[in-house]
């Protein structure tokens, strides 16, 4: 049961955002705001959380470090502190206790639970910044921005805090999501195959070779999509475009007479 989870994971979430979070996929963003000073850059190819100096923000994943002491957001002390820097909250900021399956107590399970992506808890030098509930925040002492040389050192311990765009809100057919692919948000069938419409108002015998995008026995439309029915079939049309199937989340699959749905 257990391999067969991580195997629907594998399949949901793009390949390149693995790596974070003791190997789990990332989480989307909230759309919290972020802490003072903290901002989105590039780091290479990806989008990661920055400083106010622009150097990549890493989590030291506590679940990580579970098992080489009893209360893990403090591992990282003495020589650590000599290669990390803890990214450190306001003096008045209001800390939440650690959880208890991080070294806390018990009673303060209910207290600890994340209200958003980041919230305040005691580090090694006093209040800090943890992101999404596990990471512990950090910079490496003497990197340079746009680096994230140090992603997934010491068996996942640190790992560069990746950005991926809130999930967006959409009003659309139940077998409709949106998936995050090369770093925007496409629309996708039930089965994780893109969704895509014509370029041109009409296309005639180019569409005719493409797969439609079946509504089967529904016939009210739902915020901008709505059904075309003829003598064969109920169609699926978005924003007045019929929409059609193309195999697999290659956006490179995309026939050129075509562009894929987005929210």
């Amino acid at each position: 049961m257990i391999r067969h989870a991580i195997a629907i994971l594998m399949l949901v979430q793009p390949a390149e955002l693995w790596a974070q979070a003791a190997d789990l996929p990332l989480e989307a963003a909230s759309g919290d705001p972020l802490p003072p000073g903290v901002s989105v850059k590039q780091a290479g190819s990806r989008s990661v959380y920055v400083d106010a100096h622009g150097r990549t923000l890493y989590g030291m994943d506590m679940r990580a470090v579970t098992g080489r002491t009893g209360r893990q957001a403090l591992w990282c002390s003495g020589d650590c502190l000599t290669q990390w820097e803890p990214l450190m909250a306001p003096a008045k900021a209001m800390v939440v206790p650690l959880p208890p399956q991080f070294g806390g107590e018990k009673s303060a399970a209910d207290a600890s639970k994340p209200n958003g992506d980041w919230v305040v808890m005691q580090g090694p030098k006093g209040p800090q910044w943890v992101f999404k509930g596990v990471n512990l925040v950090f910079t490496r002492i003497g990197e340079q921005p746009g680096s994230a040389a140090h992603d997934g050192e010491d068996g996942l311990t640190w790992n560069s805090l990746k950005y991926v765009p809130p999930l967006p809100r959409i009003t659309a057919p139940a077998n409709v999501a949106p998936r995050l692919v090369e770093g925007r948000y496409l629309l996708v069938d039930g089965q994780g195959d893109l969704l895509v419409s014509p370029r041109a108002a009409h296309c005639g015998a180019t569409c005719a070779q493409w797969r439609a995008f079946p509504a089967g026995l529904v016939r009210r439309g739902t915020g901008q999509w709505s059904v075309r029915q003829d003598e064969e079939r109920a169609q699926w049309v978005y924003r007045d475009r019929p929409v059609y199937v193309i195999d697999g989340a290659d956006p490179a699959d995309i026939p050129t007479d075509a562009l894929p749905l987005t929210p």
